[in-house]
């Protein structure tokens, strides 16, 4: 399965983004685990886009046998994302550290005019159809 939307750049469109999300993963038979962690690092990688890059912004979804894989492209080529490790009382910069330490495997590519960020979550039996 792959699908893909525009998201505006705006805050107010991080939830509609994790709700289409949540609805193609449904679609697409992940389940449990697999799907809650899927949604928190898509809502931290949409946060990312809005909040610090340029539009456009779109969010992409691909699911097969072995994995999913969630990517977000925005138009802020040279704005890449770096993993930072705030102290407890910091209001934000754990975004990306999310995405290291939850996905199995993530990283960046640069478009023409664009960027994506990407992560993959391996798929077990207990979390897919």
């Amino acid at each position: 399965m792959f699908a893909e939307t525009a998201v505006a750049p705006a805050l107010s469109a991080i939830a509609p983004a994790r709700h289409w999300a949540r609805d193609r993963l449904t679609e697409a038979g992940v389940r449990n685990g697999s799907l809650d962690t899927a949604i928190l690092l898509v809502s931290e990688l949409v946060t990312n886009a809005v909040a610090h890059a340029r539009p456009p912004v779109t969010l992409r979804v691909h699911v097969d046998e072995e994995r999913t894989r969630v990517e977000v492209v925005d138009g802020a080529q040279q704005r890449m994302p770096i993993v930072l490790d705030p102290p407890p009382t910091a209001l934000g910069g754990r975004g990306v550290m999310f995405v290291d330490r939850l996905a199995t495997r993530w990283g960046t590519s640069r478009q023409s005019g664009s960027k994506a960020v990407w992560f993959e979550l391996r798929h077990d039996q207990s979390t897919t159809d």
